[in-house]
């Protein structure tokens, strides 16, 4: 997560330019109402690992569009862990809420290696967010779109290669590899096979590789 944390102002500017919210809460356990608006600021750090559009691709965690309601360990083509498939049952908010606060206790075992979020009131603006990423949402609340930096050129492939390689790594490291097309072909499918990185789809696929190999890649 590199890089992240230090982006939470820029993605509090573009929701002030970009929402007018109302209304969108949920609740915690504990009862604590939550902000939507809020919650699309702190799901940042998040997005190192997670989708949230409706199509989206899962990176190192599954997309979470519509995960609100949903069955656990469910989204299709991604590879969970056998103990959060064990767990059954449905994502309530009640569970997002035990889940956020210390994943691997709701789930010993999971791979999902972030030690949870201690704060109560975070976690029901990121349940609150959550709960938007539906069709039937009463409001719709927009994740920022995340900034890498005047280094990492503008342009189709962009924020595909940056959510996907700001994963794994600093892109500080990806920007130095000046890899050919077929070598960054290779890496991708080494992440997938090796290291357990989720594999994208054909299309996102090739275009994360041609926007690798055009601003970062050698001669093949």
């Amino acid at each position: 997560m590199n890089g992240l944390l230090g982006l939470r102002a820029v993605a509090g500017q573009a929701l002030a330019l970009a929402l007018i919210a109302a209304g969108a809460t949920a609740h915690a356990q504990d009862g604590t109402a939550g902000d939507a608006v809020a919650g699309a600021t702190s799901f940042l750090v998040c997005s190192a690992c997670h989708t949230t559009t409706q199509d989206g691709a899962a990176l190192i965690g599954p997309n979470l569009w519509h995960v609100v309601g949903r069955a656990v360990a469910s989204k299709a083509g991604f590879d969970y862990s056998p103990e959060l498939k064990a767990v059954g049952g449905e994502w309530t908010t009640e569970r997002l809420d035990q889940f956020l606060k210390d994943p691997a206790g709701f789930a010993p075992g999971t791979r999902m290696g972030f030690v949870g979020v201690a704060d109560a009131t975070e976690r029901a603006n990121l349940i609150a967010y959550l709960s938007t990423l539906t069709e039937g949402a009463a409001i719709a609340v927009a994740a920022p779109a995340v900034d890498y930096g005047p280094d990492w050129p503008p342009g189709p492939g962009s924020a595909e290669a940056g959510q996907l390689c700001n994963s794994c790594h600093s892109l500080t490291i990806v920007k130095a590899q000046k890899l050919s097309r077929k070598t960054w072909d290779k890496l991708l499918v080494w992440m997938v096979e090796e290291q357990g990185m989720a594999e994208q789809s054909p299309d996102t696929r090739a275009l994360i590789l041609d926007y690798l190999a055009t601003h970062f890649g050698a001669p093949e």
